[in-house]
């Protein structure tokens, strides 16, 4: 028994990360699976389930996000803490994750994957006002997803940031009715890219449009116009999209000092053309800018685990558990000396 406990600790130890992840067609050969049996043959469905689970991992980051507006002192890592605990009790491997949790607000949002010294979620108090970029994916047996969201903890008038946030946008949308067997991967990302250098921003989208994904977060085929992508890890190729493909939509503008902007969806190239993975998780303009009145005071919560809507909040202080007893012990104390006394 001890040669298996050996097996399985240097299987874990070898479990690839974001950054240096083999493929998942080098995975087969080389036979390194968290799975006894080799990689889980229900990709779609594992895939589509690891896509619910990091859309509940954004709403959970919105959510997260407004308790910033509303007071609540968090820092990015903090955040990225909620999120990833949303998703492991929702069903997310939490051995295994998908890619470390990215939550990188003001300046550090203008940084593609984050705070680099942090792993893209650091010790930075996320402020009123940040434009926070938070980006995340979950694990179902061996597939995961990958998905960008982009918030303003705040509502905003600021043109640049509307502006810049709406060129992402549109640049995702002139995309989507392209994606399917055949196309050109280079072509989506020239569409893309072209939308945002007439919007002034060519020079501050710095990677590709997208990507590949399956068992690890980043695999061919990459969207791209020409040029390998050092941030994905990623060498250009001139295939066109097939119909096993899992892909990635994500446009950025970074603008450095300040915040950037990057919105990823995630899709399953099939016979019919594509399915949209995320299109239930909004994206909107609306959704981007967080207000107070999204949620109510009811959806804090308690930090302890307690019920918010306890009869100590009838009292005019606190009553904890201490007090309570304390209260209970001289009122039991004040009785007893009166039946003495009779």
């Amino acid at each position: 028994m001890r040669w298996l406990v050996g097996v399985m600790l240097v299987l874990v130890l070898v479990v690839p990360t974001a950054t240096a992840c083999e493929t998942e067609a080098a995975r087969l050969l080389s036979g390194k699976f968290p799975s006894p049996t080799g990689i889980s043959p229900d990709k779609d469905e594992s895939i589509r389930e690891a896509v619910r689970l990091g859309s509940i991992g954004q709403e959970t980051a919105r959510h997260t996000l407004w308790r910033v507006l509303m007071g609540e002192v968090l820092t990015e890592e903090e955040v990225a803490a909620e999120i990833d605990r949303a998703m492991i009790e929702n069903g997310s491997n939490p051995d295994w994750p998908s890619f470390e949790t990215i939550v990188a607000s003001g300046s550090n949002g203008a940084i593609p994957h984050g705070d680099p010294d942090n792993h893209g979620a650091g010790p930075k108090v996320v402020e009123i006002g940040d434009v926070v970029v938070v980006d995340l994916g979950a694990r179902v047996n061996d597939w995961v997803s990958d998905i960008t969201r982009t918030y303003s903890v705040g509502p905003t008038t600021n043109e640049t940031i509307i502006e810049v946030y709406m060129a992402v946008y549109d640049a995702q949308n002139l995309t989507f009715p392209l994606i399917e067997a055949g196309t050109p991967a280079w072509a989506l990302d020239d569409i893309a890219r072209t939308h945002i250098e007439e919007q002034g921003y060519g020079d501050y989208f710095i990677h590709s449009l997208g990507h590949g994904y399956g068992v690890c977060v980043h695999e061919p085929p990459l969207l791209s116009s020409g040029t390998d992508d050092p941030l994905f890890g990623l060498s250009y190729n001139q295939q066109p999209l097939a119909v096993w493909d899992a892909i990635t939509i994500e446009p950025g503008i970074y603008l450095d000092g300040w915040f950037g902007v990057r919105i990823e969806d995630d899709f399953l190239v099939n016979q019919e053309g594509h399915e949209f993975l995320t299109a239930d998780l909004p994206r909107d303009l609306d959704w981007f800018m967080i207000k107070a009145d999204d949620y109510s005071q009811s959806d804090l919560g308690s930090t302890d685990g307690s019920d918010s809507s306890d009869a100590s909040e009838t009292l005019p202080f606190p009553i904890g558990m201490v007090q309570t007893m304390m209260l209970l012990t001289i009122v039991a104390s004040a009785f007893v000396r009166n039946e003495n006394e009779e």
